[in-house]
């Protein structure tokens, strides 16, 4: 058990900065002087239960320009995207300089700290989760919980359409965030499972011994502005005509090209319907599935049972 130096008594107010941008985005007032206070100038822990949205929502989400942080922990997980500029990141004794389009996993026990970069300025995107729902989050997406947090550092490098899918993601936030409650929660909880699904994807790829080619490939497909993707997609995306396709993906995955996306489009289904309000003919279009009553017969055969089942969570143990 970590000893702390203080307790922060909001989860926002850990930031000293110069430029807020996201008053309009957050609902959260910001204090700006209270860095001055000589009690936070060394190590503190960021507790979400201070938070009202936070603590009865179990997410959260805020998206502004700050100078640098306080040397702080959290009682939560926190993942954060680099929109603009660039940073130097203090993590666990390490440091480093990050870039646009850097994404970050911070976990409850890390110890992390944001500095300016020179000159110039630095935006980010911070979507936070407590333990609890970002566990369950990993148990939809299949995600081995101990697997993921156990690793060393927990980051990775977006695609330039990756980086404009999260931040389209987040101008959504900034309309939900003016109603609030359950819609802007759900809405979070969807964004931070495809950031999870990122990392561990770039974790796991990084431990096979594939092609560059079929790497970059394997990243566009399970990059979330490319879930609806279709066979005649990925023989596009990687140049190679339908039967040389299909022979490199039996080679790498054991799978067909079709079976392979079926896989991850029901996998991303699940979380979806366990952690969105969408209706089910809203997800299934927004997997690239014309008709709902293909969509509900592909995903009973991969799940074992219907979407509908699945999100009353009568199933205690889905089949994979």
């Amino acid at each position: 058990m970590h000893k702390y130096a203080c307790i922060i008594t909001d989860y926002m107010l850990f930031y000293k900065m110069k430029t807020v941008i996201s008053r309009e985005v957050t609902g959260t007032e910001i204090y700006n002087d209270f860095f001055n206070s000589p009690s936070v100038k060394s190590e503190c822990t960021v507790d979400f239960r201070n938070n009202e949205f936070f603590k009865k929502n179990e997410v959260s989400f805020h998206w502004w320009s700050a100078e640098e942080t306080s040397l702080h922990r959290h009682n939560f997980f926190e993942f954060f995207i680099i929109t603009d500029g660039s940073a130097v990141h203090k993590l666990n004794g390490k440091t480093s300089k990050l870039s646009k389009g850097t994404l970050y996993l911070i976990r409850p026990e890390d110890c992390h700290q944001f500095r300016k970069a020179g000159d110039g300025g630095c935006i980010h995107l911070n979507f936070c989760v407590t333990c609890e729902r970002f566990k369950a989050l990993c148990d939809a997406l299949k995600i081995p919980f101990d697997e993921l947090v156990g690793r060393e550092y927990l980051s990775a490098k977006l695609s330039g359409e990756e980086l404009k899918y999260f931040v389209s993601r987040a101008r959504e936030l900034n309309v939900l965030s003016r109603f609030g409650g359950e819609s802007q929660a759900s809405a979070i909880c969807a964004i931070i499972a495809d950031a999870a699904a990122v990392v561990y994807r770039s974790g796991v790829i990084a431990e096979m011994n594939y092609p560059e080619w079929f790497t970059e490939l394997l990243e566009k497909i399970h990059s979330p502005e490319n879930i609806a993707c279709t066979a005649s997609d990925v023989y596009k995306m990687g140049g190679f005509s339908a039967p040389v396709m299909i022979e490199y993906f039996k080679k790498y995955t054991g799978k067909s090209v079709a079976a392979y996306l079926r896989d991850i489009k029901c996998d991303y289904a699940c979380i979806l319907l366990k952690n969105t309000s969408l209706s089910t003919l809203e997800i299934s279009g927004r997997l690239g599935y014309d008709s709902l009553s293909h969509f509900n017969r592909i995903f009973k055969e991969y799940i074992g049972v219907t979407p509908a089942v699945f999100r009353n969570g009568s199933l205690e143990n889905p089949k994979k």
